[in-house]
């Protein structure tokens, strides 16, 4: 059963896997001594309440997760982790930092909840409050090479760009092996993309795929780089679509495959993978604005509307370390380019003198 109800996940339907978990889990407590189960009853919590995340239906996987953390100590540790993690997905950022407080209060020595907290300030840009945590951590090993990432990517997060620089470097220098070296150039790419330094940028991804030609991650940032700037499409195409061999049903290379299309003017194509994509991240204001891009040039206006209309509501939803006010002031213009068009279409023609 519960491989079926990983293969409805692999489709997408994600009702019939909740369906599947939920009568499971129903089935397994009412046997005799089926509670006494907690390691087979905990895999199937977790992944209904991953089931659920898909729905988005949170307070349902909340509540599962809270089922989860009734199993035994481990679980309950697990479950918390999982909890906040839904929180954060929600967005609701200040319950999951209320949360985490709450499990270094039991714990204060832990140090994946000190770091969780601080990228929890990072996705509310609150940069000196995360970064004072992460240093807090240093010991002055090897394993402060792992907090310089943090610290780069709570800074990027918060466009403190200079200062994401030198944590990724000094991560880069501190890398005894490809892997480590791989994680820093990956960042460096990341932060020089964010600042539109698109040379530098290309040449840190290019030393990851030089050790690591499989990098699901960097083939698709880079590739969506390149075709959203309309550079070298077709190598970026052939790029995400390695990388989303991998992973099939991510929504991210789902978009980033589709915006591929439509920089090459196939626009069937990029049709079928945007919709994927907004299936599979429907919450996203950027995936809405590509699929509204795409029926702007099939000459469906009306549908290209009501998706800008729900970009721009989702990007008054989106938390402060990713909103894009030039995004959002394109997007703005477009929707109101687009009304404009519909309200002359749609006004009787004026009456010709007689």
């Amino acid at each position: 059963m519960y491989n079926e109800a990983l293969l409805y996940e692999d489709q997408g339907r994600f009702d019939d896997e909740v369906k599947v978990l939920a009568d499971t889990i129903a089935g397994i407590k009412s046997q005799a001594g089926g509670a006494g189960n907690p390691s087979g009853l905990g895999v199937l919590y977790e992944q209904l309440g991953t089931a659920y995340r898909e729905q988005r239906n949170y307070s349902a996987a909340i509540e599962t997760y809270g089922e989860l953390g009734k199993l035994n100590p481990a679980a309950q540790d697990r479950a918390r982790m999982l909890i906040i993690d839904t929180y954060r997905e929600s967005h609701d950022i200040d319950r999951a930092i209320t949360e985490t407080k709450k499990a270094l209060d039991e714990t204060p020595k832990s140090r994946d909840l000190t770091v969780t907290l601080a990228m929890l300030y990072g996705e509310k840009s609150d940069t000196p409050q995360a970064t004072q945590l992460l240093q807090g951590l240093f010991q002055g090993n090897d394993g402060d090479q792992e907090i310089y990432l943090d610290i780069a990517e709570v800074q990027e997060r918060g466009r403190k760009y200079a200062d994401a620089e030198q944590s990724a470097q000094k991560a880069e220098q501190m890398a005894h092996d490809d892997a480590g070296r791989e994680t820093a150039w990956y960042m460096l790419g990341s932060i020089y993309e964010r600042q539109k330094k698109f040379d530098q940028a290309e040449q840190q991804f290019r030393k990851v795929l030089d050790v690591n030609p499989n990098n699901a991650g960097v083939l698709n940032y880079y590739g969506y780089m390149l075709a959203d700037r309309g550079v070298r499409v077709d190598e970026a195409a052939s790029m995400i679509q390695r990388a989303l061999k991998q992973e099939p049903n991510n929504g991210a290379y789902l978009d980033s495959l589709g915006w591929a299309y439509y920089k090459q003017n196939k626009l069937a194509e990029a049709e079928e993978f945007l919709r994927k994509a907004v299936d599979r991240e429907g919450q996203d204001p950027t995936i809405l604005s590509h699929l509204a891009n795409v029926y702007v040039k099939l000459g469906q206006n009306e549908r290209a509307a009501d998706l800008l209309e729900k970009s721009l509501a989702q990007w008054q939803k989106a938390l402060p370390a990713d909103y894009e006010a030039d995004k959002v002031s394109e997007t703005e213009a477009q929707l109101k380019t687009l009304k404009k068009r519909l309200a002359q279409k749609s006004s009787p023609e004026t009456a010709k003198p007689q």
